[in-house]
């Protein structure tokens, strides 16, 4: 057992940041949700369904998953990998349909990267392979999004970039978003809720409760950086 035990709840058009130490179990436990990974016990419900009853195709047009992996892709373009994100939909020969053709479009155009659809993947940088990455999760049309770090190695900009494509997609299109990461200030600054994995439990609240609850200083027990509630920053312990 990695972590547990947990009980928690997303709702429609949430946006919940997952935060935790290093190898506490948050890429598990996405992946878990997500069904890519089996539960040792309990359930992980969707709409009151078992994931686990849910036959992988159906799941696939309910939950949409985004990781860091690398690809290992070298001679697929844009637009072609933003395509496999209608396998769902498709027939056996996976032909794009007019309604696939405009899904993707309208994926590519909420990313704002057309100018890269002729683009070999293996040519993008971190911040544009992660734009295209969900945009074919966005071409997937799922309800339910689940991104594994997100703002993982993208500088400052890009990552308050990749955000506000989240949030637009929460706030404006309905989408529930679950995803982790290690930047506490960006969670703070944009997710509804969040989850917060320290010592065997999960802590769920909204940004702003946790802060008064004090319960990010959880995450620096024996750390030389301390987290400031009143601030909301960090800052190195001195005598």
């Amino acid at each position: 057992v990695v972590f547990g035990p947990v009980n928690a709840e997303i709702s429609d058009a949430e946006m919940i940041g997952i935060i935790g130490r290093n190898g506490i179990g948050k890429s598990t436990l996405l992946r878990t949700i997500a069904g890519l990974h089996p539960q040792l016990s309990g359930k992980v419900l969707i709409d009151g369904i078992e994931n686990t009853k849910i036959p992988a195709k159906e799941r696939a047009r309910l939950v949409s998953f985004v990781s860091t992996e690398s690809l290992g892709l070298q001679h697929i373009k844009v637009d072609e990998l933003i395509g496999m994100g209608r396998f769902p939909y498709t027939g056996w020969f996976g032909k794009l349909a007019e309604s696939d053709r405009e899904m993707i479009q309208k994926s590519v155009d909420l990313t704002g990267i057309s100018h890269l659809l002729q683009t070999s993947v293996h040519e993008l940088s971190d911040g544009e392979r992660q734009k295209v990455m969900i945009a074919r999760a966005l071409a997937q049309d799922t309800p339910i999004i689940i991104l594994d770090e997100p703002t993982a190695f993208l500088d400052l900009p890009a990552r308050y970039d990749i955000l506000r494509i989240l949030n637009d997609l929460t706030l404006l299109h309905g989408k529930t978003i679950l995803f982790t990461t290690h930047d506490l200030t960006i969670a703070v600054d944009v997710a509804d809720k969040l989850w917060l994995m320290a010592e065997g439990n999960l802590f769920e609240g909204a940004p702003e409760d946790l802060l008064i609850k004090k319960v990010f200083r959880k995450l620096f027990i024996n750390s030389p950086v301390e987290f400031d509630s009143k601030t909301a920053s960090f800052r190195f312990r001195r005598e």
